[in-house]
């Protein structure tokens, strides 16, 4: 007897694979979207991170430009300040030894009258071996050109009646004055001046700036006291007093 349903089971057994097949397929390729996404998720991430290391690299590059420009302005004003006469004030006056009354140079104290044979007056001064230019106390300075060649007017205030002697002066340089402790530079005119400080007479260097908040409208440096004063801080006064009868010192300014 012949078995009809042989050749359905054949069938149906040759079928089971591919049917196993079609099952599986859609779960390979839910697996493979699944790897994928993971993927392009990795690579979302990687590329984020590499925009973040940019722009990173870029606020560094940034800023050392910045570093860069901020060095060259620091250069170019360290070159602008050498090139100016730089004077620096020391906190402290350095006393020079006492000598003896016959030393050929005069002996002066840490406070001295100053005479101004063109002004007609005398002022204290504080004797500062510490600084190398004089200083005067000067209000309403202005410079200007005169016959092509530069002058300073200032005025200076008349310590007997309060009221300003105005003088006008050649200008003989520009210097640099740093104070200890400060980055800023200032910038003083100078002009040659007649003085006597007791016996000693000479036309002296002075720059002009504005004391009003010392106690000293004169501060006598080095540049007058070289060679020909030595200093005792410990008195004061002791040069000869000086008077409106001594020889005028010319600055050469008329001439």
């Amino acid at each position: 007897m012949i078995n009809r349903n042989k050749p359905v089971l054949i069938l149906a057994t040759a079928l089971l694979p591919l049917l196993a097949a079609c099952v599986a397929q859609p779960q390979q390729e839910k697996a493979q979207d699944s790897r994928l996404d993971l993927v392009v998720s990795q690579l979302d991430k990687s590329l984020a991170n590499q925009a973040s290391a940019t722009a990173q690299l870029q606020a560094q590059q940034r800023q050392l430009e910045k570093q860069e420009q901020n060095l060259l302005a620091l250069n170019t004003r360290l070159k602008q300040a050498l090139s100016e006469d730089e004077v620096k004030e020391c906190p402290e006056t350095v006393a020079c030894p006492a000598v003896p009354e016959t030393y050929s140079k005069m002996l002066v104290g840490g406070l001295e009258q100053v005479w101004f044979p063109e002004l007609g007056l005398a002022l204290t001064a504080r004797i500062d071996t510490g600084v190398a230019t004089a200083s005067l106390d000067a209000q309403d300075i202005e410079e200007f050109e005169r016959d092509g060649k530069p002058w300073v007017r200032f005025s200076i205030a008349n310590p007997e009646t309060g009221q300003p002697e105005v003088l006008e002066r050649r200008l003989v340089r520009t210097i640099g004055i740093q104070k200890v402790g400060s980055d800023k530079l200032t910038r003083r005119p100078v002009v040659k001046m007649g003085i006597a400080i007791g016996q000693n007479e000479q036309t002296a260097e002075f720059g002009l700036s504005n004391r009003k908040h010392s106690t000293y409208q004169v501060k006598i440096g080095r540049s007058i006291l070289k060679d020909v004063m030595v200093v005792d801080v410990s008195k004061k006064n002791i040069a000869p007093y000086p008077t409106a009868e001594k020889t005028p010192v010319s600055t050469g300014d008329k001439e």
